[in-house]
């Protein structure tokens, strides 16, 4: 079975509006996520009841986690530098490849560009 990390973006947008495949993927228990997502989702304003939006998003399978050294690693392993991205998403994007079957799933362009590029960017179906 594969998985999807989905960012902060899908996120918000879901929250915003529905999205019909993230709910999907949800139920199926197919989506993956990240404590950085929680913490920018909680610095913004999730749906209410905030608090129990942030525990149930906490709640979901976690991706495996890069530590520093791993994910300055896959900086330079992956040429990840001058890229556009930082360091929140470089974190998420060193989760998916550490996560086993995963996909990362983004509105971002430069961080899915760099998902495309090393073979993790979920466009839609997964793997």
């Amino acid at each position: 079975m594969s998985f999807v990390l989905a960012d902060t973006s899908i996120w918000v947008q879901h929250f915003r509006k529905n999205n019909p495949l993230l709910e999907s993927l949800l139920i199926n228990d197919r989506i993956i996520c990240h404590p950085l997502v929680v913490l920018e989702i909680a610095c913004g304003s999730p749906p209410s009841p905030r608090a129990k939006t942030i525990e149930q998003m906490g709640l979901l399978r976690q991706a495996v986690l890069a530590g520093t050294e791993e994910t300055l690693y896959f900086i330079e392993e992956y040429k990840l530098f001058d890229s556009g991205c930082g360091a929140i998403d470089i974190s998420l994007l060193a989760a998916t490849l550490l996560s086993e079957n995963a996909q990362l799933w983004t509105l971002d362009k430069k961080l899915g560009a760099l998902a495309t590029k090393l073979k993790v960017g979920f466009v839609g179906k997964p793997h």
